[in-house]
Parts: C-alpha cells; sequence; structure tokens
C-alpha cells in the first residue's frame, strides 16, 4: 500500500492519475471515497507510444473537493471478474 497526500481549495476540481494495467485487465477502483469529496469523471489515457498487452497506461479520476479537511481516498487495483486487489494506494486530500 502506498501513500500519497495533495492539497486542495474547496470547491475547486482535482486530478489523481494512477497507472494501470488496463491491457492486462487491472483497472483502478475506489474502495473508499469520503462525502466531502464529489467523484467527477475517470479516464484511461495510453501512453505514448505502440502499446503492447501488459503495457502500464494511466487512469485519470477527476474530483471536486466540497469541505474544508483532511480526507483520505482509497483505490485498488484489481481485475472486475476478480476479488483479490493485487495493489492499493491512499490518497490525503487537505482542503482549504
Amino acid at each position: 500500500m502506498s501513500m500519497d497526500s495533495i492539497t486542495v481549495a474547496t470547491d475547486r476540481e482535482f486530478t489523481i492519475s494512477l497507472k494501470s494495467i488496463a491491457t492486462a485487465g487491472y483497472l483502478w477502483k475506489i474502495e473508499s471515497l469520503p462525502n466531502a469529496i464529489q467523484l467527477l469523471s475517470t479516464e484511461n489515457e495510453k501512453l505514448p507510444g505502440d502499446t503492447k498487452p501488459g503495457d502500464a497506461t494511466s487512469q485519470i479520476f477527476h474530483f471536486r473537493a466540497q469541505k474544508t479537511g483532511e480526507h483520505k481516498i482509497t483505490f485498488v487495483l484489481v481485475r472486475p471478474w476478480e476479488n483479490k486487489a493485487i495493489e492499493s494506494k491512499t490518497v490525503t486530500v487537505k482542503v482549504t
């Protein structure tokens, strides 16, 4: 499990970009999202160059900070048809 932190102003949009292995079926899923943070959208972005099975891609999550404080978003890297995550990541969002 790894952890990062970001600081953002109230009512501002922010993004979190995570490397995934979408070509092998692995996608990041939000496991824990506090009410103070609103998920706006997600998108996948291929890295430049030719993509082969198993190559990394970027999964981008767009959020809006709605309430001041320190909030934690937890992501897990899983295949949709499997129950076991191969990685988890917690991001602390400090909303000012």
